[in-house]
């Protein structure tokens, strides 16, 4: 089975993109990309689903319950379910660039505007990618964090001439990969089959898949993750 691979060059300039949307059927995760302007917010809403972002440029504030959190580029964040949260590019640092992820079950809808009702008080999770260490390993956002569905991994940079898990020419799982490519070029292989990914492709490969990644280029390649809550402690 192909992976599905979808850059954010595909949609119109400043509109929204969903990458991986809920007409791809999914197993786990629809992934959109968007862009907030300064002095612009993100959509004020509450809803029973959590959302998980990853802000790749740019800082401003969420805010989450009426409390003000400062967020930056290179900041996860975890927002519970049912929490009133809108954020703000009010960081004077140009566009906030951002990927937001839900689980598959958000795709019935049922988000409402933010203000309507009270919200759970459970504060969000942020982390950056720079406060991640031996104990935490690549994980962003994980089961210590409440997050129920997904993990959300940093796989840093992958440098030239690297392979990932070079000596079983790759592996396989049961669960979806869903990955989003910051910076750089590199190869996936998927049951055998070359593809092309570059920076602002979200790629989705399939369970069971056979798949390995490459960095062919002379440049590094960045990525982040997110595989099912239940892969938690397998690598």
């Amino acid at each position: 089975m192909e992976p599905l691979i979808r850059n954010i060059k595909d949609f119109p300039a400043g509109a929204p993109a969903r990458l991986i949307s809920a007409d791809d059927n999914p197993a786990l995760v629809t992934l959109a990309y968007s862009v907030i302007e300064p002095g612009g917010t993100s959509s004020h809403h509450i809803h029973e689903w959590e959302h998980e972002v990853y802000i790749i440029e740019g800082s401003g504030t969420l805010v989450a319950d009426g409390k003000e959190y400062p967020v930056k580029a290179g900041d996860a964040m975890f927002i519970p379910p049912m929490v009133d949260h809108v954020t703000r590019n009010d960081g004077g640092d140009g566009n906030i660039r951002r990927i937001e992820i839900n689980p598959i079950s958000a795709a019935s809808g049922n988000a409402r505007p933010g203000g309507s009702e009270p919200g759970a008080g459970t504060p969000p999770v942020i982390r950056n990618h720079a406060d991640l260490n031996a104990e935490t390993g690549h994980t962003m956002l994980g089961g210590r964090d409440g997050c129920p569905n997904y993990l959300m991994l940093y796989n840093g940079a992958m440098q030239p001439g690297a392979v990932s898990h070079p000596e079983t020419g790759g592996h396989n799982h049961e669960w979806d990969h869903t990955v989003f490519v910051l910076e750089g070029t590199g190869t996936l292989v998927v049951s055998g089959t070359e593809y092309t990914v570059t920076a602002g492709d979200a790629i989705r490969v399939p369970p069971v898949e056979h798949h390995q990644w490459k960095n062919e280029t002379d440049a590094p390649m960045l990525r982040v993750t997110f595989n099912d809550i239940k892969s938690e402690g397998h690598g």
